[in-house]
């Protein structure tokens, strides 16, 4: 199955691959022992998704997604009752997934290069980089990478396996072929 993640807005710092932002503030589980997590578009994300919210941290938290609650609100769960931290509105979401294949296109028409990376070091042509998708002219030829040649290969990877950054306002199309 293509798991899509669209048309992600670069914003000029390191940023997950298949990430997204708290558009509210994360608190602790409820007496239920659901979190209620508020992004603004539950669109891209499914019951059974694994989340990182603030990924990279020292209060870092894996929560399982237990149900689309609302356009924007994500309930979860912390599996085997795991102690949770608060998360501040802005807090990076990171999808957490195996998956066979992550494919990123850089958009036509975008300003600057965008750099790929292992993690939150991720600079323009420094820390974790080790690829970078050029600008691609209006109408030009795709600028796309694949981390994997395609099912069948057995070089399982993850979701929260890479970063990226570019200039803020570029864009890049994001998808991953799911186990």
């Amino acid at each position: 199955m293509i798991r899509s993640w669209g048309v992600v807005t670069l914003t000029g710092a390191a940023q997950p691959w298949f990430g997204d932002v708290l558009t509210a503030a994360v608190g602790l589980p409820q007496g239920n022992g659901v979190i209620p997590v508020t992004v603004a578009s539950t669109t891209r994300y499914k019951v059974g998704d694994r989340i990182y919210l603030d990924p990279g941290q020292s209060n870092q938290d894996l929560l399982l997604v237990s149900k689309i609650a609302s356009a924007t609100v994500l309930n979860c769960i912390s599996e085997g009752g795991m102690v949770t931290n608060t998360h501040a509105i802005g807090a990076l979401v990171q999808l957490s997934l195996a998956v066979l294949d992550v494919q990123i296109q850089a958009v036509d028409g975008n300003a600057g290069t965008v750099w790929l990376g292992t993690d939150k070091t991720v600079t323009v042509k420094g820390g974790s980089s080790f690829r970078q998708l050029q600008k691609v002219a209006a109408a030009g030829t795709p600028n796309e990478w694949r981390e994997v040649n395609g099912p069948g290969n057995n070089n399982i990877c993850r979701t929260e396996d890479g970063w990226m950054i570019g200039t803020a306002s570029d864009y890049v199309c994001m998808a991953a072929v799911v186990l």
